[in-house]
């Protein structure tokens, strides 16, 4: 699912980055552009269900980023 589509965020690309379309699989998976503070709350997910199983790591990633607002 692309979050441009659903109408979460106003760019089809990843703000992280700017290389990809911005998906909760690249964002929680693969963007390099937040793989540090990924991995500070949630570790190293190697699925998207495991990346969305810490619900806590989830929204304190999200908020650091300021993706919450």
């Amino acid at each position: 699912m692309k979050l441009y589509d659903s109408g979460i965020t106003d760019s089809p690309l990843c703000r992280a980055c700017m290389e990809a379309d911005v998906t909760l699989t690249h964002v929680l998976l693969r963007c390099r552009g937040v793989a540090e503070q990924r991995a500070a709350y949630l570790g190293s997910p190697a699925s998207l269900p495991e990346a969305l199983g810490d619900l806590g790591g989830l929204l304190s990633f999200w908020s650091e980023r300021g993706w919450l607002e």
